[in-house]
């Protein structure tokens, strides 16, 4: 503990103002939503922000001694020139439509032997990186092609998926090593959070306990797991802009009322899901730089403590268990769901 700082402060903190904020956190419900969920999101956001701002950062070709070290450079540099292609098509899209750009998006100069020797990263992109280069299920993600049984067969498609599901049980850190906890969740959550791979996965299942519905109610689908651009303002918040809730350990907890509630049930259930978007993103649009200081202050066996404690995701993993419909519902809920992104040209 540094100066009284402690991740249990943060707690109680962070339950105070999300009270006094918010009148209806005893109406959240605990089979899908509670006030622990809403705070024990709000504080892995808040790790993870520290994390990018403090992590400690080192060229590619560090990594590559530690993680891969018969590594081709090229390999690499294919995987950055991927991520950034996708960035600048979000950053283009933010522009267009609200006339500013966003930092974080922008792409660092990558010309001539920079790219290796000049580049700090932190092991979260690296490692992210590595995953670009190594996991073909995300490519075929990213491109479409896992859409079509003529770009990827039923053989392939269980291969791309066991290939996934074992560059994920290497990237899982073990809990003794306090250093890697956080930055290797973050990257599994990116992963996650960004080709929905999983939660696709277990939607399949529910939607195969309503006997895979003709219609995919892709509204709802999105308004658990994807950015709402502007939520209005109301009597308790004001206007929030590019608002998620990515609580993946809870998501699983929708998808059967995705496919089976009423239009009235289903109301109900997103009023809350926009609410706890209100309530997130408003706690770290307006003061994020305070909040990412207090953790900072925070010991890494805190952070780390909680992340196995609290935000484990590790143990949410589903088991691929794929029948010939289940891929095509899966093909046909990405199609539906994920974004069709312009190809990159990178040779």
């Amino acid at each position: 503990m540094i100066d009284g700082v402690t991740i249990d402060i943060l707690r109680h903190t962070l339950k105070i103002l999300i009270s006094e904020m918010y009148s209806k956190t005893t109406d959240l419900d605990t089979d899908h939503y509670s006030l622990d969920d809403l705070v024990n999101q709000v504080i892995f956001e808040l790790i993870k922000e520290e994390y990018k701002k403090y992590a400690p950062r080192h060229t590619i070709q560090q990594y590559l001694s530690i993680y891969d070290v018969d590594a081709d450079n090229r390999k690499y540099t294919r995987s950055i020139q991927y991520g950034q292609h996708y960035r600048d098509i979000d950053n283009a899209q933010i522009e267009e439509q609200y006339q500013f750009r966003i930092s974080e998006l922008e792409p660092q100069d990558m010309g001539g032997q920079s790219v290796f020797t000049g580049h700090q990263y932190t092991e979260q992109e690296f490692l992210g990186y590595k995953m670009q280069a190594e996991c073909r299920l995300l490519n075929k993600l990213h491109g479409h092609q896992i859409d079509n049984s003529k770009n990827v067969s039923e053989s392939d498609f269980q291969t791309l998926f066991d290939e996934y599901s074992k560059c994920i049980d290497a990237l899982e850190p073990a809990v003794n090593e306090i250093e890697h906890i956080v930055g290797k969740t973050y990257a599994y959550y990116g992963i996650e959070t960004h080709f929905l791979t999983e939660f696709l996965y277990r939607l399949t299942i529910a939607a195969e306990r309503q006997r895979f519905p003709n219609i995919i109610p892709v509204d709802r689908i999105l308004s658990v797991c994807s950015i709402t651009e502007i939520i209005p303002a109301n009597s308790w918040c004001p206007v929030v802009y590019f608002a998620d809730n990515c609580m993946l350990l809870r998501w699983n907890s929708f998808c059967d009322d995705i496919f089976s509630d009423t239009d009235e049930q289903w109301l109900q259930k997103e009023s809350y899901l926009i609410d706890c978007k209100r309530i997130k993103n408003i706690i770290l649009q307006r003061s994020l730089d305070k909040w990412v200081e207090f953790v900072h202050r925070c010991p890494l066996q805190e952070k780390s403590d909680f992340v196995i404690e609290h935000y484990w995701i590790w143990d949410n993993r589903p088991e691929f268990e794929w029948t010939p419909e289940r891929i095509r519902y899966y093909r046909k809920l990405h199609k539906a769901v994920c974004r069709d992104f312009p190809k990159p040209h990178v040779k």
